[in-house]
């Protein structure tokens, strides 16, 4: 059942990357222009921007440096003028962030390989995703409104928390791992993900953009459900994230409480749907750290009416039966396939499992 389940996702796949490689139309490199926006005074004293348009490929010409530079230098083809985009855009990411190092420091990063420094790159910023917004929620939600958000005090206990963010901080060093290595594979031209939206238009992006989330939406949805149902699976690597089983067991640290291999696999989907679905590179992993902040969101116990979202309601449902709402943003996925558990229908449902257990 479960063979016959993906080979028709892979099938569905396969045409959906047929018909949008071959149907839709992309504009090459060569034909993308460039205005270089220049701070001006209009009649009325007013600031404003200007500025002609320019090829492209002769503004990066003049822009870029290091590898990015060498690799457009000698370009043959729209892929090797597409990689020098991804290197320039990989340059651009790595200095945003470690540009809050001291100089000393980031002068020695120079020497590194651009893949370690990307490395270094997104475990800073996951780190500080994590521990900040982390912070920073739990904060609110216990300390400014904790009277009103959990008025039978049934929030975690610190050393549940504690826990969670030692999991947590073991594991981002593995998780920091994809973003580099999925840059290097989209480098190599073998996704059709893509470096400037003008290469197909606004109206192709937000298509693609819905496209590639609902993919996304689905195959997360099933490497959840496995590791659950496929026992391996959840014995060796799930566990460890369901040792928080009840409402006041669940805090926003636990919102990335893995195993390292387990919540990589959860984040592939936003890599492997790259080879089917063209999608604009930075959106894309946008959307791979916008996981951080969402997962903090549905680990933080509070009861909201959100459908048909899958907010925290329905994740601690989740948490507490573990056959329920393993969707990720919403609740479709698990209406499609029988699992969705609404939060009114909870108590029914845990009455009858209590009696059918004899308890």
């Amino acid at each position: 059942m479960l063979a016959r389940k993906a080979a028709t996702l892979v099938l569905v796949a396969a045409v959906v990357r047929t018909v949008l490689t071959y149907v839709v139309p992309k504009r090459e490199i060569a034909e993308l222009q460039w205005v270089e926006r220049t701070p001006s005074v209009d009649i009325w004293g007013k600031g404003t921007t200007g500025g002609q348009p320019v090829n492209l490929t002769e503004w990066l010409a003049q822009n870029l440096d290091g590898e990015a530079a060498r690799v457009l230098a000698s370009a043959k083809s729209d892929r090797d003028m597409q990689r020098a985009l991804f290197l320039e855009e990989d340059e651009w990411k790595n200095k945003l962030v470690l540009g809050i190092l001291p100089q000393a420091v980031q002068r020695h990063l120079e020497t590194w390989p651009i893949m370690a420094r990307s490395w270094l790159r997104s475990y800073l910023a996951a780190c500080g995703i994590y521990l900040g917004l982390g912070s920073a929620w739990a904060y609110y939600i216990y300390f400014v409104y904790g009277s009103k958000m959990f008025p039978k005090g049934n929030v975690p206990r610190s050393g549940d928390v504690l826990e969670q963010m030692k999991v947590s901080m073991l594991a981002l060093p593995l998780y920091s791992m994809l973003p580099p290595v999925c840059e290097c594979i989209v480098e190599k031209g073998w996704t059709l993900a893509y470096a400037r939206i003008d290469e197909y238009g606004w109206h192709m992006y937000i298509l693609f953009f819905i496209i590639y989330m609902a993919f996304v939406e689905m195959c997360v949805y099933w490497n959840h459900r496995l590791l659950h149902d496929v026992k391996v699976g959840y014995t060796t690597l799930h566990y460890i994230h369901h040792k928080y089983n009840k409402g006041d067991t669940l805090s926003p640290f636990a919102g990335l409480a893995f195993h390292p291999l387990d919540g990589i696999i959860q984040a592939l989907p936003y890599f492997w749907t790259l080879f089917f679905v063209p999608m604009h590179s930075l959106t894309y992993e946008l959307m791979l750290f916008g996981t951080a902040v969402w997962t903090t969101n549905i680990h933080d116990n509070i009861d909201g009416d959100c459908a048909p979202i899958m907010g925290a309601a329905y994740h601690t449902i989740h948490h507490t039966t573990y056959r329920h709402n393993h969707g990720q943003f919403f609740i479709y996925m698990d209406k499609i396939f029988g699992t969705l558990l609404l939060p009114e229908q909870e108590s029914a449902y845990l009455k009858r499992t209590a009696v059918s257990n004899g308890k």
